[in-house]
């Protein structure tokens, strides 16, 4: 991506003709949003974001740029996820939650609380 940026590259977003996005909310260049994902209104999603398969981005959410919501995870509103995360198949986030940058929550994790950054959050072995 940067290569491309340092040639005046236009990078587009790539939305499934199965996703919905609301017009009331922001996604950046570069991201993709896969087939069934949903963005409710007032949601702000940056570059380069994947946000993949049947994931949920709910209203006033903001994802920041360099992330991976994964499969059926739902980030509820307001909930806030840092840089460069990335947030595993079907995990929930309460509303209101800020998880800190370059931060993984393991697939199914539950998030109640904020996270600081670089957290790892996953089920014990």
């Amino acid at each position: 991506m940067i290569k491309a940026k340092q040639l005046m590259a236009t990078l587009p977003v790539i939305v499934s003709p199965i996703a919905h996005v609301s017009r009331h909310a922001d996604i950046d260049e570069g991201t993709i949003v896969m087939h069934g994902a949903i963005v409710n209104a007032g949601a702000r999603v940056g570059r380069n974001v994947i946000l993949n398969s049947q994931s949920l981005i709910e209203h006033d959410a903001v994802i920041e740029p360099h992330c991976h919501i994964s499969t059926g995870a739902r980030i509820n509103g307001s909930a806030r996820v840092g840089t460069g995360t990335f947030v595993g198949s079907g995990a929930i986030l309460r509303e209101g939650v800020v998880v800190g940058s370059n931060s993984v929550i393991g697939a199914g994790q539950l998030v109640l609380r904020d996270l600081q950054p670089n957290s790892i959050l996953r089920s014990p072995t």
